[in-house]
């Protein structure tokens, strides 16, 4: 398994970590919100509370005050001004115990508290509303919670406010199941990332030795492969075997067959190699003309004169080809020669497979900028738009290839090859018309060549 993906799932354990923290802390930070909201209303409904308590006091023994009493529209502020003329102050016990019995009615008696008296500056509070907005009010710690300042003075210079000692009392009890189901929730993740970093590796063994496996035998099949085809030549030269006609052509076919799946040997063996990334390139200098000379003058041997081909699916139709090379525009490309060999060779074997009867062949060159481009065209059965979008996937055929032998793995080959090459492999179609197989070369001046 790749070195990466054990990264990956290292990295989405480890980042689902501060994920969960983020929530938390959201969740965290809005309880702690509402907790203030309460908390500053349940002290100002203390205050209030021991203000009228004390202005109480004050008409049990004098009823000079009793029309403020009476009226609805007495505020705060008046029976402050009214308990300031008195020479009453604050009592910050009977102010404890009424923000204490307000806490409680809230469900809120788990908090600590402490009083404290404030000396305000009058040039910054000129009217109790401006206390509401006093940004020092609103900040708040884990430890720590502050409420607004109330006036106890009528003219703002004195007041009070009520200070939070253990906030996070009030509220983790809420994050307890949150908290719980965090933990969880990541120790699943990462249980189940374990489990599927321990799966992937038993696949890939497994996958593994299922290649190296498939690579043994198919090699293994090469040696009693040659021999049969050395023996089918043997009878094939002798004229007293080759002399009836039936005899001869089941040689014939039986030395096409051999030769037929000594290809598909290669192909699977050089497949494998592919995928266990064993490649080493040995780049040259190559003469293109020469080279493709070389293809023509090989397809000439394999069909000579008629230039025939007998496919595997069909034991009477002939095939003729015709082909051509034209190196004008770029004459010289450095590449390695057996694994250039090896795409040509493939593309050119399924320009004949997935042709009519007339096969014609045209291959050349195209200078791009930076990339040399071996175009390869035929006149062959073509596909549409969807078919090339899933021509170079491994064990993938077009829907013309019925009745063909094949196995979907020639131009999963070569792309992969030309992604090893740093180049390109792209194709042009035209259904019933033709086939083009472009294939894009990087300049590779920076490697040492033999000439």
């Amino acid at each position: 398994m790749k070195w990466s993906f054990k990264i990956l799932a290292i990295v989405a354990a480890v980042a689902l970590l501060p994920l969960q923290y983020i929530l938390l802390l959201k969740v965290y930070k809005s309880l702690e919100s509402n907790l203030y909201v309460t908390v500053d209303e349940c002290f100002r409904n203390a205050v209030e509370e021991e203000s009228i308590a004390r202005f109480d006091h004050i008409l049990d023994s004098s009823s000079v005050y009793a029309d403020i009493v009476s009226s609805s529209r007495n505020t705060l502020m008046d029976i402050q001004f009214i308990l300031e003329k008195e020479g009453s102050r604050v009592n910050l016990g009977n102010l404890r115990s009424f923000f204490a019995e307000n806490l409680a009615d809230k469900e809120l008696p788990v908090l600590n508290f402490r009083i404290v008296e404030t000396e305000n500056d009058t040039n910054v509070f000129r009217t109790a509303d401006d206390f509401l907005s006093d940004p020092q009010a609103e900040r708040s710690t884990f430890s720590k919670l502050s409420t607004h300042i109330v006036p106890t003075s009528s003219d703002l210079s004195r007041g009070v406010a009520a200070i939070i000692t253990n906030p996070y009392s009030a509220i983790l009890p809420q994050l307890r199941m949150l908290i719980i189901f965090s933990f969880l929730i990541v120790l699943f993740v990462i249980f189940c990332l374990w489990k599927m970093v321990r799966t992937l590796g038993k696949v890939n063994f497994v996958n593994n030795l299922r290649k190296d496996h498939t690579y043994a035998m198919i090699h293994d099949m090469k040696t009693p492969l040659s021999s049969i085809m050395i023996i089918a030549e043997d009878f094939k030269d002798n004229p007293v075997i080759s002399s009836d006609e039936d005899t001869a052509e089941q040689l014939r076919i039986l030395g096409d067959e051999c030769r037929h799946l000594n290809t598909i040997c290669e192909k699977v063996i050089n497949v494998a190699k592919v995928d266990s990334k064993k490649l080493k390139f040995v780049y040259e200098k190559i003469d293109l003309e020469e080279f493709f000379d070389g293809i023509k003058a090989k397809l000439g041997a394999l069909y000579p004169s008629s230039a025939t081909v007998q496919p595997a699916s069909s034991s009477t139709a002939v095939k003729t080809v015709e082909f051509t090379s034209d190196m004008s525009q770029e004459k010289w490309l450095i590449a390695d020669r057996l694994y250039l060999t090896e795409i040509v060779d493939n593309l050119i074997d399924n320009s004949i497979k997935y042709s009519g009867r007339e096969v014609k062949i045209n291959a050349r060159s195209v200078r791009r900028g930076k990339i040399t481009e071996l175009r390869i065209r035929d006149n062959g059965f073509g596909f549409d738009e969807d078919a090339s979008k899933r021509l170079f996937k491994k064990f993938e055929r077009g829907e013309n290839t019925v009745g063909i032998s094949g196995h979907g793995i020639g131009l999963n080959y070569v792309y992969q090859l030309m992604k090893f090459f740093g180049g390109y492999v792209r194709t042009e179609s035209r259904k019933g018309l033709f086939t083009e197989m472009i294939l894009g070369f990087p300049s590779r001046r920076q490697y040492e060549v033999t000439e």
